[in-house]
């Protein structure tokens, strides 16, 4: 008569997604992570981890698309001109103006 403590074994899936979830970050977790590799290098087990769950996780992949996109972006825009600083008598009108609205 067979015992009834035995447990079947677990189907291979289940266990892989099983250690998946172990090694891959939060969602929050991979969202630092992909910002925080745009400025340094990310350790073995950072990128890693970041990779399974950037394999997993359809919205973090499009987050580090916006990521990119923005980064691309910005770098275009560094060779753009700031605007010219205010002259003295446009700051001190700003400052009777705001000064005025308070009372």
């Amino acid at each position: 008569m067979p015992s009834q403590d035995i447990k079947p074994p677990r189907p291979p899936v289940k266990a892989l997604a099983r250690v998946a979830s172990l090694l891959s970050p939060s969602c929050r977790q991979a969202s630092r992570l992909q910002s925080e590799g745009m400025d340094r290098p990310l350790t073995f087990f950072e990128k890693f981890g970041l990779r399974i769950h950037l394999f997993l996780c359809k919205w973090c992949r499009r987050y580090g698309e916006q990521l990119k996109f923005l980064r691309n972006a910005a770098h275009q825009c560094e060779d753009h001109q700031p605007a010219q600083n205010l002259s003295p008598e446009a700051r001190e009108r700003i400052k009777q103006r705001l000064h005025s609205e308070k009372e």
